[in-house]
């Protein structure tokens, strides 16, 4: 999906509903979950800030919305579910709609999908430890810039980095507990529906998700000139 960022063109609202619409299910949505009026104001705006290319890099990403760094940078990987290193628009609007209106199902679809980093429909052993170790990583940094949009914390580097490494200190449990759990057959090979069963109901996996959507969310009413 994500090409090179630097064929210019001007996207029509019609042309991304329907490249967001096909991105969306072909990564597990029953539809988008935007409207076409709410698409043409994105595409407007990613016009107009990312001077009509079809695809952004992540400073430009940046630059389209006013949000906090730490919590863009989470945001970007996460909708560049191809790993491609830059973001089309039907990418974003995709990944803003499984983060702010997806169902719990359609959620961890697209999280399994941006764990797959070979692509290959299954999280093998070697993805599973990485996918924790980013999930815990990732929780602390938007919990906390939470509470700085909410002025409930002036967030201390050293603090933050030590709460991270409290996190990252149960990962190996985690892993080993996820695989012991979802790998039934033994092969090294987690699908989809192993991790659907074990993931629905880990307090973590459900945590991070709560806390992407509000961070979504919040990212929309904080740039209702882009939504």
């Amino acid at each position: 999906m994500g090409a090179c960022a630097s064929k210019k063109v001007v996207i029509s609202a019609t042309e991304v509903m329907h490249e967001a619409n096909a991105h969306a299910k072909e990564h597990g949505a029953t539809s988008l979950h935007f409207t076409k009026l709410q698409v043409s104001h994105m595409a407007e705006r990613f016009n107009k800030l990312n001077h009509g290319e079809k695809s952004c890099t992540r400073e430009q990403f940046k630059r389209i919305f006013e949000f906090d760094e730490e919590s863009l940078d989470i945001l970007y990987d996460a909708f560049d579910i191809d790993h491609s290193g830059t973001l089309e628009l039907a990418e974003m609007i995709s990944g803003l709609s499984f983060m702010c209106r997806g169902t719990i199902k359609e959620k961890l679809r697209f999280l399994f999908m941006s764990n797959d980093l070979d692509n290959s429909g299954y999280l093998e052993t070697s993805e599973i430890m990485p996918m924790f170790q980013k999930l815990t990583t990732q929780l602390v940094k938007l919990e906390q810039a939470s509470r700085r949009r909410n002025q409930q914390l002036v967030v201390d580097a050293a603090k933050q980095k030590i709460e991270i490494e409290r996190s990252k200190s149960k990962i190996v449990g985690l892993s080993n507990e996820f695989t012991a759990a979802s790998d039934l057959d033994g092969d090294g090979k987690i699908s989809y529906e192993e991790f659907e069963v074990y993931m629905e109901n880990n307090p973590l996996c459900k945590k991070f998700l709560d806390v992407m959507s509000e961070t979504g969310n919040t990212l929309r009413e904080e740039n209702t000139n882009f939504t």
